[in-house]
């Protein structure tokens, strides 16, 4: 298997909230789906090969995406996000591992999110069960950030999501097991090369 590269991206255009008004002066794309428009603000990166924290803007997406090719991603929700971001803005993932997949794996679950088995799960729950860490931020605004200058806030918030991930990540390599923030259950979680990582 390939040396595995942990990711996670930020976007440039909001996502609109059917809740809300949008906000005066910020820039919207249609929808979650539309990962064209979306844009990519920044890409950070937690690389195994070099023991390196990576930051990728706009100047270094290139660079990235050759780094790609060389490893195994790791991403959390990648398949449905962070892998289809990437690819449409020219940087195919190639294999590629998704811990949230592999948690619903684990729980008995399919590999697309449905309403409310899926529920539950997300990043900021797994790893503040497992081991009292919280994200710094809400992914949502994190575009009305950059947007607003607020650019350093904006990668601060992503490396810290990349340490949680490497975090989750070092615990199912090591331990092969993780506690279900829905039911407190011992979940027993395949690693990395002991399931197909092709997207």
């Amino acid at each position: 298997m390939k040396p595995l590269l942990v990711y996670d991206c930020e976007i440039v255009r909001a996502i609109p909230d059917r809740k809300e008004p949008p906000l005066l002066g910020i820039e919207y794309c249609e929808g979650w789906r539309d990962f064209e428009n979306m844009g990519i603000s920044v890409i950070c990166a937690y690389d195994y090969e070099t023991d390196r924290y990576r930051v990728f803007l706009e100047d270094g997406f290139t660079e990235f995406g050759e780094l790609l090719k060389e490893r195994t991603a790791v991403a959390f929700n990648g398949r449905a996000f962070d892998d289809k971001l990437v690819a449409a803005h020219g940087m195919p993932t190639g294999d590629t591992y998704d811990i949230l997949v592999e948690i619903w794996a684990a729980v008995g679950l399919g590999p697309e999110f449905q309403y409310p088995s899926h529920a539950g799960y997300g990043l900021d729950a797994v790893c503040e069960t497992n081991f009292g860490m919280r994200k710094t931020g809400n992914g949502a605004l994190a575009p009305i950030l950059w947007q607003q200058g607020k650019r350093g806030q904006v990668i601060d918030y992503c490396l810290h999501d990349v340490k949680m991930e490497r975090t989750l990540l070092d615990v199912i390599r090591d331990q092969g097991v993780i506690v279900s923030p829905v039911s407190g259950d011992v979940l027993h979680v395949r690693k990395p090369g002991l399931v197909s990582v092709a997207a």
